[in-house]
């Protein structure tokens, strides 16, 4: 296994209670906004790519055949499968595995997600080829996922921003690398949207298994602060009291095969 790969199971080993409990991502309302743009149908075999603690499957269970998600994680896949037993989901099924090496044949899969990811995997490029495989012919792939600025200066404070709090983190790409990546791969948007998601820089901070005493959480908030004028590093900060409010922009795309 690369060291990358160590990097994001050591990061999301250790953030697995905050990341599923604690500080979770979306809220109840975000997550049903997602799957009412993925619109699963009844007869859908789904699969979630690095699925995390399954909220993304869980959710659509209800409205498919089947669900099955995938992570790299352990401690992940354990608390989405203590999730399942505690929703009394029965159609739905968790697994460790890559993201660039699906242990699926090809064409199995009607609709294929992937979302909050992209920006942790160091060859995106060869993890969305592998869902395109397992996708089929006729099948939906829905990619949704943090975006970083257009502007060279921003993107790059951005994403050092981002890898200074998460050190699994990769890069947050551009809208304009997205479009890039899905023509090569053979992929056309079928419907897309743009969202602007408001956080608490401290719940953020949470997620990444830091609280203000670590020397990370310190770095991160300074060189926030730092970028406030002109918002250098497109995050939009606002401060709050002891907190700050951040902006994270997110792409959402379905996407079908040409």
């Amino acid at each position: 296994m690369s060291k990358h790969k160590e990097a994001v199971q050591k990061q999301f080993t250790k953030t697995a209670n905050a990341f599923s409990t604690s500080a979770v991502r979306d809220t109840p309302e975000v997550l049903a906004e997602k799957v009412e743009f993925i619109k699963p149908q009844p007869v859908d075999l789904a699969l979630d790519v690095a699925c995390g603690p399954g909220a993304l499957v869980l959710a659509l269970a209800p409205r498919v055949r089947f669900a099955r998600g995938i992570d790299l994680t352990e401690e992940m896949v354990r608390r989405a499968r203590q999730f399942q037993v505690e929703r009394n989901i029965a159609n739905a099924a968790f697994s460790c595995g890559e993201a660039e090496h699906l242990p699926y044949p090809d064409a199995a899969f009607d609709l294929v997600s992937c979302q909050c990811s992209i920006h942790h995997m160091p060859q995106p490029e060869l993890a969305l080829k592998e869902m395109v495989r397992v996708m089929k012919p006729e099948g939906h792939l829905a990619i949704i996922d943090t975006l970083g600025p257009e502007s060279d200066a921003k993107f790059e404070l951005h994403n050092r921003i981002e890898t200074v709090r998460d050190p699994s983190h990769t890069l947050s790409l551009r809208l304009t690398t997205f479009v890039e990546m899905f023509e090569e791969c053979g992929l056309e948007i079928a419907r897309q949207a743009l969202k602007r998601r408001r956080r608490s820089f401290n719940q953020w901070m949470l997620r990444a298994g830091l609280e203000p005493s670590h020397k990370r959480y310190q770095e991160v908030r300074k060189l926030l602060e730092e970028s406030i004028p002109g918002d250098r590093a497109g995050f939009s900060p606002e401060p709050s009291g002891d907190d700050i409010l951040i902006t994270h922009h997110e792409g959402m795309f379905l996407l079908v095969g040409r």
